[in-house]
């Protein structure tokens, strides 16, 4: 379990190169929120083993479901 909320910083320091966080604040305060609810893992319903942000699908397969990081 996360002690620790994440943060809008964390979000943007854990971009990875090719990609860049969604540029709609709403959307990014709203996913940052569910992530903070679920102890750090993705607030969407997704397929992956491992749900915590950033998920298996994103770092394996290059998909955010969320849409949180968005390819450049």
């Amino acid at each position: 379990l996360r002690k620790n909320k994440m943060t809008i910083e964390e979000i943007y320091s854990n971009c990875p190169t090719g990609w860049h966080v969604n540029p709609n604040e709403k959307v990014v305060q709203g996913i940052l929120k569910g992530i903070n609810r679920n102890n750090g893992d993705c607030p969407c319903c997704n397929d992956s083993e491992d749900k915590h942000c950033q998920c298996s699908n994103f770092r394996l397969h290059g998909h955010c479901c969320c849409r949180l990081y968005l390819n450049d």
